[in-house]
């Protein structure tokens, strides 16, 4: 049979006793208001906690001021290196301020963004921070109307009036076409996921294709959404712009790092040799593509800067400010490698 501890839980008051202070001054050490309190009555605060092996429960405390210390994230694919980069970011700065951080991964599901967003209600979380799927804009809106501070990253959706962090996709797109039609090639494809109302994509695809007219060949320019769950898919269009290009000098724009692994594998599969045969250029910058043979030309998003972005905001929101929405945008860096001639 289990048996059952009967040691009391130890609560604030047995601390202030140990410590010789009042709750009050406890209570405030535990909230950080560290400049209230002199550094000799902190010490003994700390002395009586260790020596008491106090743990405080944040959650209790935090419901009877309103808040639950959790701050919810849902991310749209957490295989991503882009993703998990910004996770690490947001994930450290949040717990640097008393904040645990729930991190749900939706796959591009709307379903399972859906369902996760109940849930992180269900869980009272102070903040969201949300690369949504754009399908489930009605239960954001609830979500804010409900108290809870929601911001974007990466994919803009500006008519829920939402602060937004992102980057210069727009800008950094034309800079790498442009570098491509400097190097002379005369077919340049975009491959993407579906892009179906993404705005990280459409972003990337318009750039793409206004560099492109602007020099006035639209025959240059080859477009491909392919489902990269599906091996068969991405390498039928892939086999589609060899085909339909055979002779010309090729290059490949690809729009995530998830994109340049899938196209890198079918492209070794099928014996082509980068960038002799076709040469990519990937918007992302894995770690793999700097060690990759040949190293891969990339646009580097700065994902560090924009988790710590979407924590500043959030926190922001969350202590009350009101100001208009802001959109984000931070710059992406041209990487040029030996995947491109």
């Amino acid at each position: 049979m289990q048996k059952h501890s009967n040691k009391r839980r130890t609560t604030i008051l047995d601390v202030a006793k140990k410590a010789g202070v009042s709750k009050t001054t406890v209570s405030r050490y535990l909230g950080k208001q560290y400049d209230e309190l002199a550094a000799d009555t902190r010490k003994k605060i700390e002395a009586a906690i260790e020596a008491l092996d106090y743990k405080p429960n944040r959650m209790a405390a935090g419901l009877k001021g309103g808040r639950s210390y959790l701050i919810g994230m849902v991310v749209a694919d957490i295989t991503n290196p882009f993703t998990t980069k910004i996770l690490h970011a947001a994930e450290t700065l949040c717990r640097n301020k008393g904040y645990s951080l729930m991190v749900c991964n939706t796959n591009n599901d709307p379903q399972v963004e859906r369902d996760y967003i109940f849930m992180l209600q269900s869980h009272r979380i102070d903040g969201l921070i949300i690369n949504t799927t754009g399908k489930n804009n009605q239960f954001l809106t609830q979500m804010a109307e409900q108290k809870t501070s929601v911001v974007l990253v990466d994919r803009k959706i500006p008519e829920l009036g939402f602060d937004s962090i992102g980057v210069d996709n727009i800008t950094a797109t034309e800079e790498a076409v442009q570098f491509l039609i400097s190097k002379n090639y005369e077919s340049i494809a975009f491959f993407s996921e579906p892009i179906d109302g993404v705005s990280t994509r459409r972003e990337r695809l318009s750039a793409f294709q206004s560099v492109l007219a602007m020099h006035g060949n639209s025959s240059m320019q080859h477009v491909y959404e392919a489902d990269f769950s599906q091996t068969l898919d991405l390498e039928d269009k892939l086999d589609h712009f060899l085909k339909s290009t055979k002779g010309k000098k090729r290059a490949i724009f690809s729009a995530n790092g998830v994109v340049s692994l899938g196209l890198i594998k079918a492209m070794k599969k099928r014996g082509l040799v980068i960038p002799d045969d076709m040469a990519i250029i990937g918007f992302d910058d894995p770690d793999w593509a700097e060690i990759h043979t040949p190293a891969l030309t990339t646009i580097s998003q700065p994902t560090t800067a924009i988790g710590r972005t979407v924590i500043e905001r959030v926190f922001k929101r969350i202590e009350g400010d009101t100001a208009p929405p802001k959109d984000i945008v931070l710059p992406a860096e041209l990487l040029v490698r030996h995947s491109t001639i």
